[in-house]
């Protein structure tokens, strides 16, 4: 397992955060993970950051080594949750940039705080041809596959830590989200980032929400698995340094 990234920030009582941060410079990044992850996955795109800013590396509750809420958290309570948390960690406005189900969670963190101006969503979730949960187990089946071995060696271990539970209860709350009718509301400029080989966040269903957002571009990283941001993290953060208007390294 790779080691951790940069300093342990930890939020005691329920529903419980980790956050991890490292790094220097004008610009401040948010990470926020996907359903059953944990903040071990965005390592590579974190340390490329963090040449070029401040980057928090968010651990959502129930999720990683923490205990789960009492009850299952929607997106915009894992949203609100997250601010409140990184008040005491970063500035006003970060640029968020979430993955698969935190993607979900990005939107909703951009309507309830208009000092967002740029966010970035990769491998958005759930294509909404295919919502449904047959379907998606299909989905992750297929993107399996394709994953590099080390990705596999790390999500092995945080669904375990996760717990079959609160993976399943977050599921039904990630299912009930619908991205295609949120994302028309946020006024932040937006870059869509989608995996070419991704079946289960395919480049169309990225393409679809750009329309729908009042400012949105898609980018499409060739050959690229869902977990993008793992296997291509300098390209990743190449296309979200430019989005930050950052110096590219």
């Amino acid at each position: 397992m790779p080691k951790p990234f940069g300093e342990l920030f930890e939020f005691a009582g329920p529903g419980a955060f980790r956050i991890r941060g490292a790094g220097k410079g004008p610009g401040e990044f948010v990470l926020v993970h996907g359903i059953g992850a944990s903040a071990a996955y965005f390592r590579p795109l974190a340390e490329r950051l963090s040449a070029a800013g401040r980057v928090h590396v968010i651990e959502l509750p129930g999720h990683g080594k923490k205990l789960e809420p009492k009850r299952p958290l929607s997106m915009g309570e894992f949203a609100r949750a997250t601010w409140r948390v990184l008040e005491s960690v970063c500035g006003e406005s970060p640029m968020l940039v979430g993955h698969s189900m935190g993607t979900q969670v990005v939107v909703e963190m951009a309507l309830q705080r208009h000092s967002v101006s740029r966010a970035a969503l990769l491998a958005p979730t759930v294509n909404e041809r295919e919502r449904t949960v047959p379907r998606q187990a299909l989905r992750l089946l297929q993107d399996g596959l394709i994953e590099p071995w080390g990705l596999k060696a790390i999500l092995a271990r945080d669904y375990a830590l996760c717990g079959p539970r609160w993976w399943a209860l977050t599921l039904g709350e990630m299912m009930d989200h619908r991205m295609e009718e949120r994302i028309r509301n946020v006024e932040a400029d937006l870059l869509l980032i989608a995996g070419e080989k991704d079946p289960t966040s395919p480049p169309s269903w990225s393409r679809l929400l750009e329309h729908a957002a009042p400012h949105a571009r898609t980018a499409v990283i060739k050959g690229a698995p869902h977990s993008l941001m793992y296997r291509d993290a300098d390209e990743v953060a190449r296309l979200l340094l430019e989005h930050a208007g950052a110096p590219v390294r």
